[in-house]
């Protein structure tokens, strides 16, 4: 088994790293005031925690355009998401990309897009911690990670 690090990219997403056993060692939850400088910080302290554990694997959602967001908020999530991608292949660690699809099927919580969906079935699968909308999808996709070396 193996620790890994769960990315739910974008200004309201999450970091998660799981333990191998599966328990929450590190989470901070992404906002949109952070700086690029606190983004590649956050990266870091995740990819620290992953390395002490042995692990070398991210997870993170495979996005793309969301019809509504108009230009700006285009550009704005494509700019965190490369910037994500970007910090955590600095780091040497394998990038594994993974359809919203795919990690909701799996993870028993396909939402249609409804935020609320995955926190419920974050909380029922970690019901030590404190799960919120921004560090739910995280949470899930780093589980849906750890559960693939499993298997």
């Amino acid at each position: 088994m193996k620790s890994v690090l769960g990315i739910d990219p974008g200004v309201r997403g999450g970091v998660v790293v799981l333990r191998a056993n599966g328990t929450v060692a590190y989470r901070c939850a992404l906002r949109p005031e952070f700086t690029e400088k606190d983004v590649a910080l956050v990266i870091q302290t995740a990819v620290q925690f992953l390395k002490s554990m042995g692990g070398n694997d991210a997870f993170i959602e495979k996005v793309g355009f969301i019809r509504g967001d108009g230009g700006l908020g285009a550009f704005s999530f494509g700019r965190i998401v490369g910037l994500l991608r970007g910090c955590v292949l600095t780091w040497g660690i394998q990038l594994h990309e993974v359809q919203p699809f795919m990690w909701q099927s799996k993870m028993e919580c396909l939402t249609g897009g409804n935020k609320n969906v995955s926190k419920r079935r974050a909380i029922e699968l970690f019901p030590e911690e404190k799960v919120t909308h921004s560090i739910a999808d995280s949470l899930l996709i780093a589980e849906f990670g750890r559960r693939q070396f499993l298997s």
